[in-house]
């Protein structure tokens, strides 16, 4: 493990920020890229090299800041992502949320590795040798309400007819209306996700769906995917886009570090 130099960055003290959890011995994230951007972390004029502080079979990737460091500007998180995927690239990799700061590397070997071992190898073992994909599929503009309207005509009818009617005799009614019309719709995504979903599980090791974020979101996957079994995902995903390229777009994303799978109690190591 590198040793701690507090003052090459110009600063008095520092603190040590972590950025996730590999198996040891780590593969450095510079291996295979020399210069001196890909060897830095957060921090900006201020970033330190990433080094391991290692516990037994646990390493942490972290690198040193100023105490009190809280910019969280949009080049942090870059570098954030950058240094995770740089790592996700050689090994497993447990990724901590951006920002965990902790007060120093005794701390991270006490308060992470040695408190979480038992978790964190677990979580290692069920990620080995696999990355999250994201998938995500929006609807054509109008398409969700085309289709639900098509598998419910009576729905259009009772609309047609409405509108025929003055409103403030036929406001219950209407009402009535927008509350079936709602219910069609949502049903009509859960069979949408369902169809576009179950193609996916036979090529991974879990999946995770979150709440549409919109109207038009018809599916927000993560996908957790043995490295080998990518290109099978990859053969999925682009044929599921080439017979819905009519009603659907899809958004297809990764190698990603496993957030969606990883156990962000985990932390609440972090300082305060």
């Amino acid at each position: 493990m590198t040793s701690r130099d507090e003052t090459r960055a110009g600063h008095d003290t520092t603190s040590t920020y972590v950025y996730g959890v590999v198996p040891a011995p780590p593969v450095p994230p510079q291996a295979a890229d020399a210069s001196a951007q890909a060897r830095l972390g957060v921090g900006q004029e201020h970033a330190g090299e990433v080094r391991f502080v290692v516990h037994g079979a646990l390493a942490a990737a972290v690198s040193d800041v100023p105490t009190g460091w809280n910019e969280a500007t949009r080049a942090d998180a870059e570098a954030h992502e950058r240094v995770l995927s740089e790592l996700l690239a050689r090994q497993t990799v447990v990724p901590m949320r951006f920002g965990v700061v902790i007060d120093s590397d005794e701390e991270v070997q006490r308060e992470l590795l040695e408190r979480y071992a038992d978790r964190l190898e677990e979580i290692l073992e069920r990620l080995d040798g696999c990355v999250q994909m994201s998938v995500k599929a929006y609807y054509a503009e109008d398409a969700l309400l085309r289709e639900a309207l098509a598998r419910r005509p009576e729905l259009k009818r009772r609309a047609d007819e409405l509108s025929q009617e003055p409103v403030e005799r036929t406001q219950a009614e209407r009402i009535a209306l927008g509350r079936d019309v709602a219910e069609a719709v949502e049903q009509q995504r859960e069979r949408d996700q369902r169809a576009l979903v179950e193609p996916l599980m036979a090529h991974v090791r879990d999946i995770r769906l979150t709440a549409p974020a919109g109207e038009r979101e018809a599916v927000n996957a993560q996908v957790l995917v043995e490295r080998r079994k990518r290109p099978a995902l990859d053969d999925v995903v682009r044929g599921l886009a080439a017979a819905h390229e009519l009603r659907l777009g899809f958004r297809y994303v990764g190698p990603l570090p496993p957030y969606s799978f990883s156990d962000r109690a985990l932390e609440s190591s972090e300082a305060a």
